[in-house]
């Protein structure tokens, strides 16, 4: 463990991707004087839990382009996109020999039948997105996709190859991060915040769990889902939106029987998540990954709910073996949800006091780029990212009502028909919706 600071200039709370990536930022820009504070568990936070899908299209929606905010948003990402491949040789550097932090080169989407019209519009918004933004991309025959074997009545009718996305292992990058900051002599602290500290409304430092108190000159939170609980021990409710835990359920399973996959292969976004996907981790393991809900605090335990469907969807949908796998781990994370859905970066109302959160799904892919605006403006520079998602601001909208009602019987309709419910015989999909 490293040794606690009594100060620095910048304390960054939180140990996750976002932190972590600032805190390399820093250090590699000669900022000398930078800790950062957090349970080295990370044990309800997103980056541990997450597959880390460098996905930028294939997260694409009908409602990612509609606006001028959801825009920006994604060319945040695909900014980050075209980062990593330089990102990933940088901390190569730092992984033990013979490890590769890349879990997968390439992602193939399929369109199954499974869900409801959402994934038939969410597919078709993704090929007009790669096509204006001209990636690559090629309509592919789903059976020859290795490893891709669902149920027949589960079969994709579609499916495109996305050459350039892929996914990193997230746990081996923050190990990497956490080597080259421990190489760097930045203290990365295993403790918990338990309050900020204020003198006059300004934010001075932070108190951990043991009573310890570190004063800073500026205080970073990138906590995750418990970013706001931490920020309202110094700010005044109004003073900041509202964020909530979107938890999310993985697996992570050993293969026994059957081909391997060795590419990402996922849905589209549908049912309020992020479609059902598959990322390989090599020596056997596969990640499953595709639930998403909204809770009223953060949690540590899977539901099992959760992991009936996860379970399910993965053993109808993409590989009938997957039945035979051996559960090794089912991972848990919280993901920083705002009430509008987009981020929170920038200084906040206090003096002192800079937010890096609410960054929901995009966290992970998008740390690199972030980790470049936020050290910008710690040093108080140009920001490198459009200053529209500052802490500062109301909620962003996006939508009508009638548009958010449309859009929830959507998503419920595409969440009915996956989990296999059935209406009287006499019904049809539009008297249910």
């Amino acid at each position: 463990m490293s040794r606690r600071p009594n100060r620095v200039d910048v304390l960054i709370v939180g140990n996750g991707v976002l932190g972590m990536f600032l805190a390399d930022e820093l250090s590699g820009r000669g900022v000398s004087s930078v800790a950062v504070v957090g349970p080295h568990s990370r044990m309800t936070g997103a980056s541990q839990a997450a597959g880390a899908m460098l996905g930028c299209f294939g997260e694409v929606t009908t409602e990612t382009l509609r606006t001028e905010a959801g825009r920006t948003k994604f060319e945040l990402g695909l900014a980050a996109h075209d980062r990593w491949p330089d990102v990933l040789r940088r901390l190569q550097d730092s992984a033990p020999a013979g490890t590769s932090l890349t879990a997968a080169h390439d992602t193939f989407v399929v369109l199954n039948s499974c869900g409801a019209e959402l994934d038939s519009a969410n597919f078709a918004a993704m090929t007009a997105a790669l096509d204006e933004y001209g990636r690559p991309w090629r309509e592919v025959e789903p059976g020859a996709i290795a490893g891709y074997r669902p149920r027949t009545d589960r079969r994709a009718l579609r499916a495109i190859h996305l050459p350039d996305e892929g996914a990193v292992d997230a746990r081996k990058v923050l190990a990497a991060l956490e080597t080259r900051l421990r190489t760097a002599a930045v203290p990365v602290l295993d403790y918990a915040v338990s309050m900020l500290l204020t003198d006059h409304g300004v934010v001075t430092g932070v108190r951990l769990d043991d009573g310890h108190v570190i004063e800073a000159g500026s205080v970073v939170v990138a906590a995750g889902a418990g970013s706001e609980a931490l920020v309202r021990t110094a700010v005044e409710p109004l003073e900041m939106m509202p964020i909530f835990p979107g938890r999310g359920v993985a697996a992570i399973a050993r293969r026994v029987a059957g081909e391997p996959f060795r590419s990402v292969v996922r849905t589209p976004n549908r049912a309020f998540a992020c479609g059902l996907h598959l990322v390989p981790l090599g020596g056997g393991q596969e990640y499953l990954g595709a639930t998403n809900g909204i809770a009223d605090g953060v949690r540590s335990a899977a539901p099992l709910g959760d992991v009936h469907f996860l379970t399910q969807c993965a053993m109808q949908q993409l590989d009938e073996e997957i039945a035979r796998h051996e559960i090794e781990q089912f991972r848990v994370g919280n993901r920083p949800v705002t009430l509008d859905g987009f981020p929170l970066i920038g200084w906040s109302a206090r003096a002192g006091l800079y937010l890096l959160t609410g960054t929901y799904r995009d966290g992970f892919h998008c740390a690199p780029v972030l980790a470049i605006h936020v050290a910008n403006e710690l040093q108080g520079k140009p920001g490198a990212i459009n200053p529209m998602f500052g802490p500062v601001r109301g909620p962003i909208a996006t939508r009508t009502v009638e548009h958010s009602n449309e859009e929830y019987v959507q998503h419920s309709l595409a969440a009915w028909f996956e989990t296999g419910a059935q209406a009287a015989p006499q019904a049809s999909t539009a008297q249910l919706s």
